[in-house]
């Protein structure tokens, strides 16, 4: 009896210390400096390649980790982390004024974490572009490239072009219904043009 309380104790503290460690590599992929180091300017060449933006060093941005609300809830955290979801982690970007591209807004990009750890690393990153019309209405070009989405896809481009007016009312339900049905789908994400439509939308902007 003694002997099997023993293998269930050194099996029970193998569990702990393994889940500690495997704890200890999420958090470390949720590393503030770490993620702005790995996925900031280091990855210019990167973003060259692909026709991302290229990041300045001049702008300022904003982290967030998903798992951290205000209150930083621990046990919300451990939770997540235990039960294999996915941590989003991420940084927001804000342009400098010496920025030359006078449509160009901003910058998201999204790093995953998880306690499966060769789930972590980027995900996605978005360029947000706006075209001021007319007070009222301004015209909004979003470029995200996947790096790896939700499915496994990878490598690839989705843009969305809308136009906001004012005095009209937007409701997004129907657009949140469509990214699910997408995601359930398994194939890679689609917005409602196409990359080369969104670069011909830019290179018309810039030619008035």
């Amino acid at each position: 009896m003694k002997k099997r309380l023993k293998k269930i104790l050194i099996f029970g503290l193998g569990i702990f210390f393994l889940g500690l460690i495997l704890y200890q590599i999420t958090l470390y992929a949720q590393d503030e400096i770490r993620n702005y180091k790995k996925y900031g300017i280091a990855l210019n060449g990167e973003r060259a390649e692909i026709g991302l933006k290229e990041l300045s060093k001049n702008w300022n941005y904003e982290y967030y980790n998903d798992s951290e609300p205000v209150n930083e809830d621990l046990a919300n955290k451990m939770f997540k982390t235990f039960t294999f979801q996915n941590i989003e982690t991420g940084m927001s970007y804000e342009i400098d004024s010496l920025n030359n591209d006078k449509f160009y807004t901003g910058k998201l990009t999204w790093i995953n974490s998880n306690i499966l750890f060769w789930k972590n690393g980027i995900t996605a990153e978005m360029d947000t572009y706006e075209k001021v019309v007319d007070s009222a209405t301004s015209e909004f070009l979003h470029l995200t490239y996947y790096f790896c989405d939700d499915n496994g896809n990878k490598n690839y481009y989705e843009a969305n072009h809308y136009i906001s007016k004012l005095d009209e009312f937007y409701c997004g339900t129907p657009a949140v219904m469509e990214r699910e049905r997408q995601r359930k789908s398994g194939k890679p994400y689609f917005g409602n043009i196409t990359k080369k439509q969104a670069d011909s939308i830019l290179t018309n902007w810039n030619q008035k």
